[in-house]
């Protein structure tokens, strides 16, 4: 799979705050996401509809998942990041420091 697979031009900076995010501590539900970076819950929503929309992401199947190491009955909506994505940060020297 190559780079231009995936529409990389379309993120913006929230995008890849969420990508990079997921891809260094796994799946994650809205809600949680919103918190840790301060942003408007529906914003981050729309802006994880739109990722999985665009296959950078992809929903966490299942009543239950472990997440971090941790059982989780999954109450919210758990997205991951896609195959594509984890090879894609894994061939990179992408700096994982949040700003």
């Amino acid at each position: 799979m190559s780079k231009t697979s995936l529409p990389w031009e379309k993120l913006d900076h929230k995008d890849w705050e969420i990508l990079k995010d997921l891809y260094k501590d796994g799946a994650d539900c809205a809600k949680f996401i919103a918190r840790r970076f301060g942003w408007d819950l529906k914003e981050t929503i729309e802006k994880l509809k739109k990722l999985e929309k665009e296959k950078f992401l992809k929903r966490v199947e299942g009543r239950f998942a472990i997440i971090r190491g941790k059982l989780k009955h999954m109450n919210h909506t758990y997205y991951e990041v896609t195959r594509e994505v984890k090879l894609y940060f894994r061939r990179s020297k992408y700096s994982f420091k949040r700003s």
